[in-house]
């Protein structure tokens, strides 16, 4: 039996309420819609705890959207909260931290941007499972934590080496595996090649304490979507989950770890300017997929990364800022 998403709209506003209307009825889930234009009915209605997903304005008559939240937080009550309001303020953003809020949507936004929540709140809440590969247990049992960690609905098997990751590949369909670079008998890279050739659409993050370009390049040569480095944290985690599965990111939490770059967009080209390391990606962009093509890499030979460890964050600041810039829809 499908089970129906509570959803709540918060807003005093009749354009947004319409909005978010269009969005939950475009994303065709089970959306049970609730909506209000004050804050004391907006708390009544997260208290209630029949309410998943939740767009709350942070001005709202009797009683502002950030004091229902915060109340409705107070009780214990974890519903998958956006924040809205404008103009964007610094400070308001900090609240909605503090409040744990996935998202802070600045207004004015449009139904793709409302879209892409309701979409990746239901990838987050999907069963995700997941793959731990390391040689050691003490390891296999703190990235377990770190998983568990991120925003997603984790279910995790783990393996001490190749061999184990394949003979569970055979019996066991994954979303990603956490895949460490150096074991004994099959390395990491190795294990990749033949777990692609069982699953082919799994997405394999690379994981190692050594810092290597050349084993980095190698791994996404081989066909790895992202490479993190030991130890690294459960915000980590939420970001490459997110790019892996094609997910907008949250500008509230995975924005500060994410590479910086300096960028540019002239008629149809967008070009990219890593800050650390000077690398320069440079694209034609498109309004139809592929959205990037014809990449051209300038690499900076003062850059103390390789371009390829960059590559992927590039592309997707590139696709962040076409979508900012309302040139392409939200993901």
């Amino acid at each position: 039996m499908v089970r129906t998403i509570g959803m709540l709209i918060a807003d005093d506003a009749s354009v947004t309420q319409q909005i978010l209307t269009e969005a939950a009825h475009l994303s065709k889930l089970p959306l049970r819609l609730n909506v209000t234009d004050n804050g004391r009915d907006c708390l009544t209605l997260l208290n209630g705890g029949h309410i998943d997903l939740a767009f709350v304005d942070v001005h709202m008559p009797e009683l502002s959207g950030t004091e229902a939240v915060w109340s409705a937080r107070k009780q214990g009550i974890q519903t998958f909260v956006t924040l809205m309001s404008t103009p964007p303020a610094a400070e308001a953003v900090e609240v909605a931290i503090k409040l744990r809020a996935y998202e802070f949507l600045f207004k004015p936004f449009g139904v793709a941007d409302a879209l892409a929540i309701v979409n990746t709140y239901n990838r987050i809440t999907a069963p995700t499972k997941i793959l731990v590969v390391d040689d050691s247990s003490a390891i296999r049992q703190i990235v377990q934590k770190i998983v568990h960690g991120s925003v997603f609905n984790c279910d995790i098997d783990e393996a001490a080496d190749g061999e184990a990751a394949l003979t569970l590949a055979r019996i066991t369909r994954y979303d990603a595996v956490f895949l460490d670079c150096n074991m004994p008998g099959i390395n990491g890279i190795a294990t990749m090649k033949r777990f692609h050739l069982v699953q082919p659409s799994t997405k394999i993050v690379m994981i190692s304490a050594e810092r290597s370009p050349t084993t980095e390049d190698a791994a996404y040569d081989a066909g790895a979507c992202a490479f993190l480095h030991k130890p690294f944290t459960s915000t980590d985690v939420d970001q490459v989950l997110h790019a892996a599965f094609g997910l907008r990111s949250p500008n509230l939490k995975l924005k500060s770890s994410e590479p910086s770059f300096d960028v540019a967009i002239e008629g149809s080209t967008i070009r990219l300017a890593h800050k650390s390391s000077g690398h320069v990606f440079e694209y034609l962009w498109c309004e139809r997929p592929p959205y990037l093509r014809n990449v051209v890499v300038r690499p900076s030979a003062a850059g103390a990364v390789a371009p390829t460890r960059v590559a992927p964050a590039a592309a997707n600041a590139a696709l962040l800022q076409l979508r900012a810039a309302r040139l392409l829809a939200a993901a």
